[in-house]
């Protein structure tokens, strides 16, 4: 976890449902949309998921995440992480320079791929 101490787990089970062991990337980020900007995954802090949106193991949902984790081996184009450009402040300096609005699964799922760049549009 880039600037934080933690860490998440991603089922081997899903894992292998979606073809993914083994992955290494031929980019630094998967293939969004024209007009996403790529922004280093140490500049975007981490996404968090609230208790009050359970999910069905570790904080995620199964079908979602193995769809994403499908779409980054076979190349497809994946919709970028829509995120803030959050304020930039001489006298307190912050590790994070973007704030992920949405898009737990695609932040996480960069990570366990080896991506450094995250796909993300302005909102």
């Amino acid at each position: 976890m880039p600037h934080l101490p933690g860490e998440f787990e991603i089922p081997d089970e899903w894992i292998d449902d979606a073809g993914f062991r083994g992955f290494k990337p031929s980019a630094p980020a998967y293939r969004a949309p024209p007009g996403a900007t790529l922004v280093p995954l140490t500049a975007v802090e981490p996404t968090v998921r609230f208790v009050t949106h359970p999910m069905d193991g570790h904080g995620f949902a199964r079908a979602r995440l193995i769809r994403v984790l499908m779409g980054f081996v076979a190349g497809d184009e994946i919709e970028a992480v829509p995120a803030m450009e959050l304020p930039l402040y001489e006298f307190c300096g912050a590790p994070y320079r973007y704030r992920a609005c949405n898009g737990y699964h695609r932040f996480y799922a960069s990570i366990a791929a080896g991506f450094s760049m995250l796909p993300v549009r302005a909102s």
